[in-house]
């Protein structure tokens, strides 16, 4: 049994890690198929060992890449990969490419993903699919799945992620004694109309006594940040411990907005999307929408606040009660489509 899965950004690798590890150890052949973006290629060489990993096109920041190399081009590699492998099915989130190439060979493929937002993508990649599964954030179709949590789920649930406190060592930190920021690059489809250097368009009024890890995607820009931030470089051992472990989680991109959330620290999102996936978890009072410079007070306030250590284990256990567990979701619905 081989299945091909398609990772093109870098929350889609966490998404599948854990299930191409859980097919690997049943028997299957897992092919990793990845867009050659930023530091992608050097995370999938970290995360993915023992694996069968494969460059199909690129994403250098243009709109020209964009449409050629991270789209159009990667339909010729992946008839190719096919027509050598014979998947019994392909995998993806949000793969136009991959589901055209599986349409033209005959193979079954399956699409996991959170955005309906992206109206006109989501509609080829429905047509094109066996079925595309959503967050309870749409209706469900005779192609379009539903599945009771967020796809970031599959690998911060707490039956799949564990918290280690010793990777605060590295960086002389305490827990819940500092910031996690993340600044995405505008230089992608999803952030394009989205302005460039949001955090450091303020970062210099962040109160200044509190330790910030700064997770930057354009390394370039770190002269726009305070000299006192720590800088991660990628690949970092365990992100997610130290975003657990923060007092405050702030983002330009939502992914790691709301991963912050999942881990029950509060935080928050400053890019200028509107996106129904947030929107399913703020109720929970974790995180919030605070366009540009309008996070800058919230930020300021939240430092000051005292971190509230056990509420963060009962909100993560009380969605863990609710919610699916997105791993055995996937492994149950590649089962159901495979050949």
């Amino acid at each position: 049994m081989k299945i091909l899965i398609d990772i093109k950004h870098p929350a889609q690798l966490n998404l599948f890690k854990h299930l191409a590890t859980a097919l690997k150890e049943i028997g299957w052949e897992v092919l990793i198929c990845y867009l050659q973006r930023g530091k992608l290629p050097k995370i999938i060489e970290k995360e993915y060992p023992g694996f069968e990993c494969i460059p199909v096109g690129a994403s250098r920041g243009s709109k020209w890449s964009i449409l050629w190399e991270g789209n159009i081009a990667r339909v010729g590699t992946f008839l190719s990969l096919i027509r050598k492998h014979r998947p019994c099915i392909c995998v993806a989130a949000s793969s136009a490419p991959l589901a055209l190439a599986c349409r033209l060979t005959g193979t079954p493929v399956i699409q996991f993903y959170d955005d309906p937002e992206r109206k006109r993508i989501n509609a080829v990649n429905a047509r094109l699919s066996n079925r595309i599964f959503f967050p309870p954030i749409v209706e469900e179709t005779s192609k379009v799945g539903i599945f009771n949590c967020l796809k970031e789920w599959s690998y911060l649930s707490p039956a799949r992620f564990k918290p280690d406190p010793s990777v605060l060592g590295e960086y002389g930190l305490r827990p819940h004694s500092y910031i996690f920021v993340r600044e995405v690059s505008n230089q992608s489809f999803n952030y394009y109309d989205q302005k460039a250097d949001i955090v450091g368009s303020f970062a210099g009024q962040i109160t200044p006594d509190m330790p910030v890890l700064l997770s930057l995607e354009e390394k370039a820009k770190s002269h726009l940040y305070p000299k006192a931030w720590m800088q991660l470089k990628e690949p970092v051992s365990d992100i997610h411990s130290l975003m657990y472990y923060a007092r405050l989680v702030v983002s330009s991109g939502d992914s790691m907005a709301r991963e912050g959330a999942m881990l029950g620290v509060r935080s928050i999102y400053c890019g200028v999307r509107s996106m129904r996936a947030n929107e399913f978890l703020m109720p929970r009072g974790l995180l919030e929408h605070h366009p540009g410079e309008q996070a800058l007070a919230p930020i300021n306030t939240y430092i000051a606040s005292p971190f509230d250590a056990d509420g963060q284990g009962k909100v993560r256990q009380a969605m863990n009660k609710e919610w699916d567990d997105m791993l055995e979701f996937m492994l149950e619905q590649i089962e159901a489509f495979k050949k």
